[in-house]
């Protein structure tokens, strides 16, 4: 493990309490990997995503702002006081994990300014070719590369989304591929607590973790774990948090064999609800690269998924699900799964050789380091191993 005892980190990302998303994971995941490397990272987020912050950095800034759905507006003083802050403490790394505000991209003109490296993950989601949500998602896309103009670095999840960033007008020379990871260690199978002490004697045990938005496929979903032929010992356990909760609490209420388990808090509940099902269902309609995907691919679950949902990252342990038809092919895929268990078997050790080959946070902090090198922010490891 390559150490950057010293490296000044500005990391502008997304703390969790009041929201769970991806967005928080990818905070979580990176800023713990970059503290055990020895980075000195300071952290902001916006004071609406809750008191829980990654690890434990050397400072936590939390600007009050104002969420309006998925935009979060800084609150006036803002600009200002991120200008003095960066003054002052003159990171030599600003990374932003898009966007913890509308201001994101000035923040890099800034930072800039105050020497600093500048780099940003860049999360955005797109749809499939040829619908409508791919073509809202590209204007979105177009909206956020005027504003990009100051981050030295951009990382995208795939090459796929290089090449639609760079179709809307951003450098290419700029961007990089480096994907979404995961702990493996701690993303591992086994049985979970939940699935021993509730769940017992039942059969196929299918799982969605994440958004409760409607992009996520989660009425198809629901639709669809009624039509499949599954008996009465089958489970559908939903965990997340958003405008449909109430449509999957009455789903729970009139079904006995669906569960809604609510928010999930910590990286714990998260490996202990991936160990306590068969299968992940994604029938998402526009995704970037899934953390949900790759923790339940981690855990050696099988998943299934459209192809925006992240059908290429899932590799050989993936049950394609048609978007033309989501319901029915949800049914279908469930129903495959219910009567073939040990094809369900064999996909998630598929699933978790994928993850294991392309998708270990280690792999991914280190492509990370490296980036900061090419700004000058790190020394290379090699140069560091003749420096010993």
């Amino acid at each position: 493990m390559q150490s950057v005892k010293g490296l000044r980190l500005a990391w502008l990302g997304h703390a969790s309490g009041r929201r769970a998303d991806g967005l928080s994971t990818y905070s979580e995941q990176v800023v713990q990997g970059l503290l055990e490397r020895g980075a000195e990272v300071r952290f902001h987020h916006a004071a609406g995503d809750g008191g829980v912050v990654p690890g434990r950095p050397l400072e936590v800034v939390s600007w009050p702002s104002i969420k309006v759905k998925t935009v979060t507006v800084p609150q006036p003083g803002f600009k200002p006081q991120m200008a003095a802050w960066l003054n002052s403490r003159r990171p030599a790394v600003t990374h932003c994990s898009l966007s913890m505000t509308l201001a994101d991209g000035w923040v890099a003109e800034q930072a800039l300014r105050a020497g600093s490296a500048t780099v940003v993950t860049f999360h955005l989601p797109f749809g499939l070719v040829g619908s409508s949500r791919a073509a809202v998602m590209q204007e979105l896309h177009r909206f956020w590369a005027r504003r990009l103009g100051s981050y030295q670095r951009v990382i995208v999840f795939s090459q796929d989304h290089l090449e639609r960033l760079t179709r809307v007008g951003f450098t290419r020379e700029r961007l990089r591929v480096v994907p979404n990871a995961v702990d493996l260690d701690l993303f591992s199978p086994g049985i979970g607590t939940l699935r021993r002490s509730r769940l017992p004697e039942a059969g196929l045990v299918v799982g969605y973790l994440g958004r409760l938005d409607p992009e996520k496929g989660i009425r198809q979903l629901l639709v669809g774990f009624r039509r499949a032929e599954l008996g009465p010992d089958a489970r559908l356990l939903v965990a997340g948090d958003g405008v449909l909760r109430p449509m999957v609490q009455r789903a729970a209420a009139g079904d006995p064999r669906v569960l809604h388990l609510g928010r999930l808090q910590g990286i714990r509940a998260r490996v202990d609800f991936w160990r306590s099902i068969d299968l992940f269902c994604l029938p998402s309609s526009a995704e970037g690269l899934s953390l949900s995907l790759l923790e339940a691919m981690a855990t050696g679950r099988a998943v299934a998924v459209t192809a925006a949902g992240g059908l290429e990252a899932a590799g050989p342990g993936g049950l394609e699900l048609d978007p033309r038809r989501l319901a029915d092919s949800v049914a279908a895929r469930l129903s495959e799964a219910a009567q073939h268990p040990e094809l369900v078997r064999e996909k998630g050790a598929l699933a978790r050789a994928e993850a294991v080959r392309h998708h270990g946070i280690e792999t991914m902090v280190g492509r990370l380091l490296d980036i900061y090198s090419e700004l000058g922010a790190v020394a290379p490891e090699h140069e560091g191993r003749k420096a010993t």
